[in-house]
Order: C-alpha cells, then sequence, then structure tokens
C-alpha cells in the first residue's frame, strides 16, 4: 500500500504517542496561526493556545512569505516543536502549513511548572553565572574523555524541554570538530554525548585575471590544467572604511556563553534577558559596516577584492603565526567570531574580529601578472605575497552566486549578502581543509600531496552549498539523522548544489575529472555508517534525477531542477527532524506546486524512479536492503565502537593487531543488494586513509565473495603497530579498513562502513 505523501486533502500524521504532526496544503486554510491552532487542538485533543507559542521568524522569500513559531514553556521553548507557515506575497493565500507540536509537554505544563519553581529555576536563574559553572564542570569533564579533541575553544548552550524534562544542550567547538553534550537540570546529569569532525551598475567594476575555470589539480591523476583569462565582476567601486579596528564596537558589550540561546535571541522576552547569537551578532556586524564611510576601491589607492557577493580577507591569525608576509597587514571589515577564555574564571565569551586585507592591485596589468604556479611545497608565504589564492576564490565565490541567481535564487535578502572569505587559517590541525561557518568560507595551508583547495572550485562550491542551505533552510533546522546539521541530507545536499553550479558553468560539457566527484556513486540508504558515506546516497539520487532531466530537456532542464530544489529548501525551512523521507516528501510537493517554469506534477515520476534504485520506498512497509558488519558481538554503526568518532585504541605487545569482522546482507523487498556479492575491503583508495599498515595492503583491495542471506562471512583484518603515518594530534595514527559490497556489473559500491582504528607505537603498548 502507498503512503500518501502530501495529498491533496487536510493530512494528519502522528509520529508518536506524545506528538502531533499536520501538514495544510494550498488554500485549506487561512495562513493564522489562531486557526491552525484551533484545528491542532481539535485533532490531538490537546488544548493549544496562543500563549504557548512564540514569533522566532518572519521573512519574505522569493515565492512566499514565511512565518515560524515555537512551542514554549515557562518561555522556554519545546524541544521539536514549530508551526510553520508559507503565504503567497500577492493574495495571502496559504502555501502551506505544518504543525510539529509535543502534546505531552502540552498536557504535563501543569506539573512541569511546578517542578521548574521547586527547582527554583527562573529567567534570571536560567542565566546565572553559579548554573552556567556548574554545567561548565560537567562539560569539561566530559570532553577530556575524548581521545582527540579535548581543547575547549567555544561553548553555545541552548534550554528546551525534552521528554518531561528541562535540559541545557550544549554545543562546545573543538579544535577539529564539535561536541554536543545535553545535561538535564532537574537530574542534574549529562543524558547525551555526541562528536562530530568538521559547508551591473556604476557600484561596480569588471575586472579581467587568470582563473582555473574548474580547478588547478584533478586530484586524482594530478594533471595540473592550465589557466584562462575570465572576469571578475561586481568588483565595488567604493568600500567602508573600518579604521584600525572595525569591531571595536561590538567587543565593547561581553557575549558570554551562558546568554547564548539561537532561538530566544530572536524573541521578545530573548532580547529583554540580553540573550545573544551567532545570528544576532552577524547582523549586528552587517549593521556596523553599512554605517561606515565609504572610500575610493581603486587602482591609485591600492583596489581590494570586495565585491557584491565575496569579500577576501587573510585570516587575522596569520600576523601573528606567518613569518615573512610581504604585504601591509591592515585591517578589513571582514567578520569572523572567535572564543575566548578568561584564564581567571574558565569562562568563555565570544570576541568579534577582522581580517586582514589581501594584496592590493595597483593595475590592470598588475592583476594579470598574477600567474597561478602550483608550488611543489605549497608555501603560504609565497602564495600570500603572490595574492593569486584571492583572484580565484573572487571569481569562484562569484561565478556560484551568478549562477543561482540566473536558476531561481532569488530571495531578498538571502541572496543578495555577499560570503566573507578567509584564506591561510595556519592551525596545523586544520590542514589540508576547506569549511564553511557561519556566513564565511574558509581555507587552511596544505600538505604537498595534497590540491590547494583555494583553486579548487568544486571545494569552493560544495562549501557554499552548505551556507546556501544555511541561507534558505534557516538556523533552527534539524535533521533527524545527525546533530549539528552535519547529516547525510547535509553533505549530500551541498555535493548536489555544487553540481548544479559545475553544469551551469561548463553547459553539461565535460572535464578532466568529472566523474571522480563522490556525488556519482551507486550508494544506497541505510546501507553507510558515516555521513559522508550517507550523503552519497542522498547527491547521488538528486543527481541521478538531474541527468534524466538534462537528457530530455538540456539547459532548460537544468534551470527547472535547480528551481524545484531551491523552493523544497525554502519548504523545509527550520523543519525540527528533517529526514531523507521529509526530504522527498517536499520535493514531490514543490513539484506537485509547480512554477513560473513548471508545470504542476512534471517531475514526480521521475524523482520516485531515482529513488527506486537507491533501497528506498514510500511504500508502508518496505523492506530496505541491510549491510551488518559485527565484532566481537558488537554491530559496527555511526556512534559504535569503531566508529569514526569512536575508533578502537588498539595495542598488542606481538607488535601485530587482529579483528575478526562478520558481514551479513539481506536482500530487501527491492532486491537492491543481489547474491552473489561481490565484498571487497579497501585499504589504501578512501579518504585519509593510508596512515596505518594492514596486512592486506599489498593485494588492496582484499576480495570476497558472499552468496545468500543465510551466510556470515569472515573477513580477517589485521595490522601492525607501527604507523607508516602519523595524522593525530596526540602521535598516533587513525585509520580505516572500508568494507565494500558491490553489484556485477557496476564500477562503485552499493553499499559500505568503515571500521577505524587507532594507533600508538609498540613502546606505548607495553
Amino acid at each position: 500500500m502507498k503512503k500518501n505523501v502530501l495529498a491533496l486533502g487536510l493530512a494528519v500524521l502522528s509520529f508518536s504517542a506524545l506528538a502531533y504532526e499536520a501538514k495544510v496544503p494550498r488554500g485549506m486554510m487561512a495562513p493564522n496561526l489562531a486557526d491552525l491552532i484551533e484545528k491542532a487542538t481539535a485533532e490531538s485533543g490537546t488544548r493549544f493556545q496562543l500563549a504557548d507559542f512564540q514569533l522566532v521568524e518572519d521573512r519574505e522569500l522569493a515565492t512566499s512569505q514565511y512565518k515560524m513559531y515555537v512551542q514554549s514553556s515557562e518561555f522556554i521553548p519545546v524541544a521539536g516543536t514549530a508551526i510553520r507557515i508559507w503565504s503567497d506575497k500577492k493574495t495571502g493565500e496559504l502555501i502551506l502549513a505544518e504543525m510539529h507540536l509535543d502534546e505531552k509537554t502540552k498536557t504535563q505544563k501543569s506539573a512541569l511548572s511546578a517542578k521548574y519553581k521547586r527547582a527554583k529555576f527562573s529567567p534570571f536563574a536560567m542565566k546565572s553565572a553559579k548554573l552556567s559553572n556548574a554545567i561548565k564542570v560537567k562539560i569539561a569533564g566530559e570532553v577530556s574523555k575524548h581521545g582527540t579533541d579535548s581543547r575547549i575553544l567555544g561553548m553555545k548552550f541552548n534550554d528546551v524541554w525534552l521528554n518531561g524534562d528541562l535540559v541545557r544542550q550544549v554545543e562546545v567547538r573543538g579544535r577539529r570538530g564539535v561536541h554536543h553534550i545535553s545535561v538535564s537540570l532537574f537530574k542534574n546529569e549529562i543524558t547525551e554525548s555526541s562528536y562530530t569532525e568538521f559547508p551591473q551598475s556604476e557600484q561596480f567594476q569588471t575586472l579581467k585575471a587568470n582563473v582555473f575555470p574548474i580547478y588547478e589539480e584533478v586530484e586524482s591523476t594530478k594533471e595540473i590544467l592550465p589557466s584562462e583569462v575570465r572576469d571578475l565582476k561586481y568588483v565595488k567601486n567604493q568600500i567602508p572604511d573600518g579604521g584600525a579596528d572595525p569591531f571595536s564596537v561590538l567587543r565593547s558589550i561581553k557575549h558570554p556563553e551562558n546568554r547564548y540561546h539561537p532561538i530566544l535571541s530572536r524573541t521578545e522576552i530573548g532580547r529583554l534577558y540580553n540573550f545573544w547569537s551567532e545570528e544576532n551578532l552577524r547582523e549586528e556586524s552587517a549593521t556596523l559596516v553599512a554605517q561606515m564611510k565609504l572610500k575610493n576601491n581603486a587602482f591609485a589607492s591600492g583596489l581590494l577584492l570586495q565585491g557584491k557577493y565575496a569579500n577576501i580577507n587573510l585570516h587575522p591569525a596569520i600576523k601573528e603565526q606567518l613569518k615573512g608576509v610581504e604585504i601591509p597587514l591592515t585591517p578589513s571589515t571582514g567578520y569572523m567570531l572567535s572564543w575566548v577564555q578568561d584564564e581567571e574564571t574558565g569562562d568563555y565569551e565570544a570576541v568579534p574580529l577582522a581580517g586582514f586585507n589581501g594584496k592590493a592591485i595597483t593595475s590592470a596589468e598588475d592583476l594579470l601578472a598574477r600567474l597561478p604556479i602550483r608550488l611543489p611545497d605549497h608555501n603560504p608565504i609565497q602564495y600570500i605575497n603572490s595574492g593569486v589564492d584571492e583572484v580565484q576564490v573572487y571569481y569562484a565565490v562569484t561565478a556560484l552566486m551568478d549562477s543561482l541567481q540566473e536558476m531561481g535564487f532569488a530571495d531578498p535578502e538571502l541572496s543578495a549578502k555577499a560570503f566573507e572569505a578567509f584564506l591561510y587559517d595556519p592551525d596545523i590541525s586544520m590542514k589540508d581543509n576547506a569549511y564553511y561557518y557561519d556566513n564565511t568560507i574558509n581555507f587552511t595551508t596544505y600538505s604537498p600531496e595534497a590540491p590547494n583547495y583555494a583553486r579548487d572550485n568544486p571545494t569552493i562550491w560544495h562549501e557554499l552549498g552548505h551556507g546556501v542551505m544555511d541561507r534558505l533552510m534557516g538556523p533552527h533546522l534539524g535533521f533527524a539523522d545527525s546533530k549539528g546539521g552535519y547529516g547525510g541530507l547535509s553533505e549530500g545536499m551541498a555535493d548536489f548544489v555544487a553540481q548544479l553550479v559545475i553544469h551551469h558553468q561548463t553547459n553539461s560539457g565535460t572535464f578532466p575529472g568529472m566523474n571522480d566527484f563522490r556525488i556519482i556513486n551507486n550508494t544506497g540508504f541505510y546501507l553507510t555508517n558515516e555521513f559522508h558515506d550517507e550523503g552519497e546516497a542522498y547527491g547521488g539520487t538528486m543527481n541521478d534525477f538531474l541527468q534524466m532531466v538534462i537528457e530530455t530537456e538540456g539547459r532548460e532542464g537544468l534551470f527547472r531542477v535547480s528551481d524545484l530544489t531551491l523552493e523544497a529548501m525554502r519548504l523545509t525551512r527550520n523543519h525540527p527532524a528533517l529526514s531523507a523521507s521529509s526530504w522527498f516528501e517536499h520535493m514531490l510537493y514543490a513539484d506537485e506546486l509547480g512554477s513560473d517554469i513548471r508545470t504542476p506534477g512534471m517531475y514526480k515520476e521521475r524523482i520516485v524512479k531515482a529513488l527506486a534504485t537507491r533501497n528506498f520506498s514510500f511504500e508502508e512497509g518496505f523492506q530496505s536492503a541491510k549491510m551488518k558488519v559485527s565484532f566481537n558481538g558488537v554491530e559496527l554503526t555511526n556512534s559504535s565502537d569503531a566508529s569514526r568518532d569512536k575508533p578502537i585504541v588498539a595495542c598488542d605487545e606481538s607488535g601485530v593487531i587482529s579483528y575478526d569482522l562478520k558481514l551479513q546482507i539481506t536482500e530487501g523487498d527491492s532486491s537492491f543488494i543481489k547474491f552473489p556479492a561481490t565484498v571487497k575491503v579497501e585499504y589504501q583508495k578512501g579518504a585519509l586513509q593510508g596512515a596505518i599498515h594492514w596486512e592486506g595492503e599489498a593485494a588492496n583491495p582484499e576480495v570476497y565473495m558472499i552468496n545468500s542471506a543465510d551466510e556470515v562471512l569472515s573477513l580477517p583484518i589485521k595490522a601492525s603497530m607501527k604507523c607508516d603515518s602519523i595524522n593525530q594530534p596526540d602521535g598516533s595514527c587513525k585509520d580505516y579498513a572500508y568494507v565494500q559490497i558491490y553489484k556485477d556489473g557496476v564500477s562503485k559500491p552499493i553499499a559500505k562502513k568503515r571500521f577505524y582504528l587507532k594507533i600508538k607505537d609498540q613502546a606505548s603498548c607495553k
């Protein structure tokens, strides 16, 4: 029996005995909070009231007016709740409303309120230094247990009602990732802990520069591609003059971690109690910069790459950590947030910082003379002094925004503001990386064997894909498959945004390395144990759908799929628990709505077809294919021992360690996995592999066959206690054996799981 996905009538789905969920399609009701609350009351039997909700966001989007309310009690939000309303900007007619409400918290409101008061909580007590310090002690103890990222660089909290408990959800930023820790304020104990490693007019002028249309280096073959002379568009003729310290005003006000609250900071009551968030500070910094006096941005005074969509900055830490920089390091108006700790109290505070301006351009000839040369050692000082990477990043950011604008990204403010780019983050733990964070795209320094990601447009477009998602899908988006927004959907859709831009920029043409991208894969849903691999299923499905459309509709099809994808992002804005099913349900609903360039329902068949080849179905009771890997009676998952964030710390005085992995697979209702199936264990080809010396490296990959669902295949794993290379801050090496399943005639795996080990030297073992 098929599941009725967003049918034309009123749809009500109860996702548990204690929660209420409803979707109201176009025209079925007025876009009115009171009417929606009345509907929820009638259908759930729980008496919801206007006083139970706070307005968090009221924003104009390209195709609708959007409002979001959260359920609350004692001015504290209820976790995972939201009423989100999209209405027609011209007629006021409802386009879509979705409700995710917590009946248990509402029905127990009086009891919870009494418990709250008995514990002597109040708005003032919730932000007290005493409570904050007590929580920090617990958090510090929990973080200290982590093997490779136990240093606290920043801390943010969010107080919510969760399952009848008052919970402080703490996000701790480390050097290499983020810890998510939940503390019960009633029980005074940690209830959950996880970790994730690190997404014109006279105002402007156009310049000519040497850039790479795609990238400098084909990562798989190391081929160096030629640069071309291209336009650098939308360079500003006037730029703000920030003086010697552009953000001193913001630093004059303290922003302690115990006042951080991403939701309450957007509400009237939250502002009354001086709550703040990164979103607030970013808005304040933009207002401050907009009020600064303008100065000419011209060759005569030294032109800087600041534009409509991109502002280029050098990382503020290079002044102290990278010696030999020849260009003047003058403060830019590029805003970034840093977390510092008070040595006496141990408290953390957010500190707004400015970057440095890049290398000034003195003439058109000066700019054209900046020829990109791949240095064997990727010397960051020489790159900084040349100014070449600044040009490439400016070009890539502008190309992405230009492409998406043409393909439907026209949301007021969201599609118009610039991204801040920071180059040469010198932190050794961030080496060989590029990452997105809070409206900034960041680049590090690079090892000789790695590509320079500041010259790799698809990588830049992927990271900015996280930024586009952040803008359109909202700052309060929740993922059902992960914490902190780092799940497979986030990775897969960032890949897909990059793919849309690649097709736009190349007119769907060919280029070296085009088939090496992660998005080109055969991975199925529910058959991985790491979010990067899981992202392949999301991105791969979207790419399969895109290819089907482009084959029949060409460039017009690219524009229609982009339009559809952007609208699905708008319709999932601030979804509290987005999953694979709910993402594709919203894709189908956006398809059903149609647009100026899409007829209603024109892509339903192809979306469903793309999903059918990925171990996914909307059929009720559908059984997906399964891949089970176990060892010592433990099943390998994304949070078990031997997962990315919980590697087994192996030790054996013999100098060799071994594990016997057990593999079982089932075909599932769609026979996604067919028998006999080929099983490969890879030790060298995966990302970040190569640090541990595995016994199977010589024959890489080791190949096996599994013949039926009843068979339990044994996969012996052996490794030396001597590292081939050190890749961890504590002097150890971390690596994984990659267990992969293949179909006949398919060159890429359909299922894969990673088994992680961490090894110290044999002397330490003794």
